[in-house]
């Protein structure tokens, strides 16, 4: 049995911990590498995954990788090279969930879009060139950006023929601008510059998808999910614990767990029949718009 060798990034806790979960608990042949910041919040999050199934344990692996900084990924990149080998391309696939949502705008898009392409870049070599998969998070956020931005940005995000040089360019508008990025013409909304990156990211995958065609490259969103995540979104001065937000997320707006967020990640990763490439999922793992909200168990978006 062919070991598939998968590389999850941010997935020491939330909805990337609930990847790694699904892809062990359903794929007898997978071995995934945890890779975090921390060497020790990863093995605790090991010690957990273990717990009931101390077998698991031999299909883990922690790698230390800070997607912020490119020496980081790096030598992350070089590590798993070393312990495995680069010919053939050790990876099945890689899932970029690492991702933050509060801060200061370019740390969000540091990290979001940039620190995406840092890990597509350092670790393309090292993926299956004909059977690999990226798996982009993304976020329903990103469409809520688009739909209210200027037309002319609009256009933009839903460019199939987008270049990483046009990206570029527009993080560093964003970045340089020292006012509101809606004087850009680009909407902040209630997620700030979260929503942008999310928009920015589709964009990106689009690119990469059209530049690698062998590979299935694609971004989805995982849904609303009670995680960490959400009380980033509440103002500072709102001094609410994580849990009382993740117990109002679900009692009040329906969020999902995290283990329910995995269902477009796991058909982007695993599905055999899998058509397209460059395309945004729901987190039903429909086929979305990127430019409007399509709610789930509605029909697939079939544009372009």
């Amino acid at each position: 049995m062919t070991v598939r060798r998968i590389l999850v990034t941010g997935s020491n806790r939330g909805i990337g911990l609930a990847v790694v979960n699904r892809c062990l608990l359903d794929h007898d042949n997978t071995f995934i590498i945890i890779a975090c910041r921390s060497i020790a919040r990863g093995m605790l999050a090991v010690d957990e995954l273990c717990a009931d199934k101390p077998g698991w344990k031999e299909r883990l692996m922690v790698l230390e990788m800070d997607t912020s900084l490119d020496a980081s990924v790096c030598a992350a990149a070089a590590k798993v090279e070393a312990l495995f080998g680069g010919s053939p391309p050790p990876l099945f696939g890689i899932v970029n969930n690492a991702g933050i949502a509060a801060g200061a705008i370019g740390d969000i898009l540091n990290v979001n879009v940039r620190g995406v392409k840092r890990v597509d870049d350092a670790f393309l070599p090292l993926l299956d060139p004909t059977a690999g998969r990226i798996v982009q998070m993304s976020s329903g956020f990103a469409s809520g950006c688009i739909s209210r931005s200027s037309a002319e940005r609009q256009a933009f995000f839903v460019d199939p023929s987008v270049s990483w040089e046009r990206i570029s360019g527009v993080l560093d508008e964003v970045e340089a601008c020292k006012d509101s990025i809606e004087t850009l013409g680009i909407s902040s909304g209630v997620s700030g510059g979260y929503g942008l990156s999310k928009a920015l990211l589709n964009s990106y995958t689009m690119h990469m998808a059209r530049e690698h065609q062998n590979l299935k490259i694609n971004s989805c969103s995982p849904g609303m999910i009670a995680t960490d995540i959400m009380g980033s979104f509440l103002p500072w001065w709102v001094p609410v614990p994580n849990f009382v937000i993740r117990f109002l997320a679900r009692k009040l707006f329906g969020a999902k767990t995290p283990d329910e967020g995995t269902v477009s990640t796991m058909y982007l990763l695993f599905d055999k029949n899998l058509q397209g490439n460059g395309y945004y999922y729901g987190s039903d793992g429909l086929r979305s718009p990127l430019d409007t909200y399509r709610a789930p168990g509605s029909p697939p978006y079939e544009g372009l």
